[in-house]
């Protein structure tokens, strides 16, 4: 009976503030991995977190790059590797900001197709949900529960 008392009495101080507030802090926790993975969806398939192509090289730019970038070929936001290491995410007032540090950000945004490049793709945050937010959650609630 007391391991039941215990487990209503921790029940109890869960409040939907403490959760909130767990939660927060564990997304707080994986930033870096949140801006890892927006940087690898930009650079291997290129696109924006609605999944649509952020842009396709010129002839010009096959040109200019001696064929190393061909006309037609996605975007892979490469070129010296700065704007893709320069993207963060930070977790502030309830909600996740993206964005780029990079110099030449607004250059890069204005020859792309899309400007909703920073954040995840709904498939990106499920995966995240799933393999990071839910299995500590639910370890936070296992612990505070029993």
């Amino acid at each position: 009976m007391s391991n039941f008392l215990t487990a209503i009495r921790k029940a109890e101080r869960l409040t939907p503030q403490r959760i909130s507030d767990e939660l927060f802090d564990l997304i707080r926790k994986i930033e870096d991995l949140l801006a890892k993975i927006n940087a690898n969806t930009l650079h291997e398939h290129s696109t924006d977190v609605e999944g649509n192509p952020i842009g396709f090289y010129s002839a010009g730019t096959e040109a200019i790059t001696g064929g190393r970038k061909r006309m037609g070929q996605p975007f892979d936001l490469k070129e010296s590797g700065e704007f893709l290491n320069s993207v963060f995410a930070r977790v502030e007032n309830h909600s996740i900001f993206f964005d780029a540090t990079d110099s030449k950000k607004e250059e890069v945004l204005y020859n792309l197709l899309s400007e909703d490049i920073f954040g995840l793709t709904d498939e990106n945050l499920r995966k995240v949900i799933d393999e990071k937010i839910l299995p500590s959650f639910l370890k936070y609630l296992k612990h505070n529960l029993f």
